[in-house]
């Protein structure tokens, strides 16, 4: 399955809880995925001292009711501590480590690889850019890469968390979801005998992900509020990476990216093209749900619809600032254009939307996007996992820091609760009344901002002539 546009049956999003991040080019290797920002401020601050207070509290009633504290001479006093000046000297670490080494109920938990990955995962969480700095598994790095290539394991279907519930958005078509009668607006209630309630896409995900010819079941709720169990085999497929086709009624073509995997920008181009030599009016760009990817993939998809420009700037970690210009064949570059987003695009997909929108060539309809700012370089280690490391930030042309602030559309438009994604492979199949009979209002707004933009354009031509 896929959270919005996200595999949910693998784990190329690394960390739990993460899109992409921007990888660098396809060498060196991909990126990692990233988690949303946390809420800061005093209600939080607030609301946390409460539930220490909680738990120290019902902790105190453990220990004084079942007869005072442990037994001993009592803790010894705490001796001062410095912390090391620049590099840690990992004393606290070998510290904790002695006291559960020593102390723990059950010694043989303490699996030395699965303690040192844990200290690894909270070393790198500690920086706080979560979901690219961070720690992979041998099996996350295996699962990441075939993801950036466009194949996973899964069974078909985008997956969006709302209000406490997991809904099906999307069924793939041809996809074994698809064939188990899995569809849009189904709630995921059980997976395997086990709820689901309250957790996040990822969690469910590692629920459902496994070995390709595996089953997975699932208890679904249907809009009408009956529930149904499934049972879907697992399958590799083949996600692709780039559709498009002309909405229903008119010659405004709609090209979807589901990510800047390794050939995005040359699917973009190839479906550019088709739409030109068949009479297009406009596009629209879809990114809603694309999680990111390479970070040159997106430089050369906005070549293909600007002549010139600056993409994104880079600054290192010596604050070194490298501006990227446009790297493509400007196919496009005088066509109106719209660029949809929402709340899960992130990474390489910010960067393009964020390319366009400053420079005035695209118009952006959606919500605001994810908020990611870091580039991310891969790196090896010895048990096959991997570290990904923010190796730079970046800034829109125009300076715009987007890090965990997100990318505002110029028109802000909210998909309705339970509403399905429509994409171009959907166009096909929709009824008479067309996209009229959809949910999808974002492409809807889409769609109408195109007209305006075409308007526009076309308001200028009769004024030149």
């Amino acid at each position: 399955m896929v959270h919005r546009s996200r595999i949910m049956n693998d784990d190329r999003f690394g960390a739990p809880g993460a899109p992409d991040p921007i990888a660098p080019e396809p060498d060196p290797a991909p990126s990692g995925w990233t988690t949303p920002p946390r809420t800061r401020g005093r209600p939080a601050l607030l609301l946390a001292g409460l539930v220490l207070a909680v738990f120290v509290t019902f902790s105190l009633g453990v220990s004084v009711g079942q007869g005072g504290w442990l037994p001993g001479p009592g803790p010894e006093p705490t001796p001062a501590y410095s912390p090391s000046a620049d590099r840690p000297d990992w004393r606290l670490l070998d510290e904790a480590y002695d006291l559960l080494d020593q102390h723990y109920v059950d010694p043989a938990a303490l699996d030395p690889l699965t303690l040192e990955r844990g200290a690894i995962t909270g070393l790198t969480e500690s920086v706080d850019d979560r979901g690219h700095t961070g720690y992979l598994t041998p099996d996350e790095v295996k699962a990441r890469d075939e993801a950036l290539s466009g194949t996973y394991v899964g069974v078909g279907a985008v997956l969006d968390e709302q209000d406490g519930r997991m809904l099906v958005i999307r069924v793939l078509h041809d996809s074994p979801a698809e064939g188990a009668g899995m569809t849009a607006g189904d709630e995921i209630v059980t997976v395997d005998g086990i709820g689901v309630a309250g957790l996040t896409t990822n969690e469910v995900s590692s629920r459902v992900r496994g070995p390709e010819g595996t089953e997975v079941t699932m208890e679904l709720k249907g809009t009408d509020g009956a529930t149904r169990s499934v049972t879907i085999t697992r399958a590799t497929l083949d996600l692709p990476i780039v559709s498009w086709a002309f909405a229903p009624g008119s010659r405004d073509a709609v090209i979807r990216v589901e990510s800047f995997s390794k050939g995005a920008a040359k699917g973009v181009a190839v479906a550019l093209q088709e739409a030109l030599d068949t009479g297009a009016e406009g596009v629209v760009l879809d990114l809603r749900g694309n999680p990111g990817g390479y970070v040159n993939e997106p430089v050369e998809t906005a070549g293909h619809f600007m002549k010139d420009g600056v993409v994104y700037v880079s600054i290192d970690r010596s604050e070194k600032e490298t501006p990227h210009e446009v790297d493509g064949k400007a196919l496009a570059p005088d066509l109106p254009l719209v660029v949809l987003v929402d709340n899960q695009t992130a990474s390489s997909a910010e960067i393009l939307t964020g390319a366009l929108q400053d420079a005035g060539r695209a118009a952006v309809v959606g919500v605001k996007t994810y908020g990611t700012g870091t580039v991310v370089g891969t790196f090896p280690l010895a048990d096959g996992g991997a570290l990904t490391i923010g190796t730079e930030r970046w800034l829109t042309p125009k300076g715009r820091a987007i890090w965990r602030e997100g990318l505002v559309p110029d028109e802000v438009v909210a998909l309705p609760d339970g509403a399905a994604l429509v994409v171009p492979d959907d166009f096909a199949t929709l009824p008479a009344g067309g996209l009229a009979t959809t949910s999808d209002a974002q492409l809807k707004a889409a769609l109408a901002a195109l007209d305006r933009e075409q308007a526009a354009v076309g308001g200028v031509l009769d004024r030149a002539a």
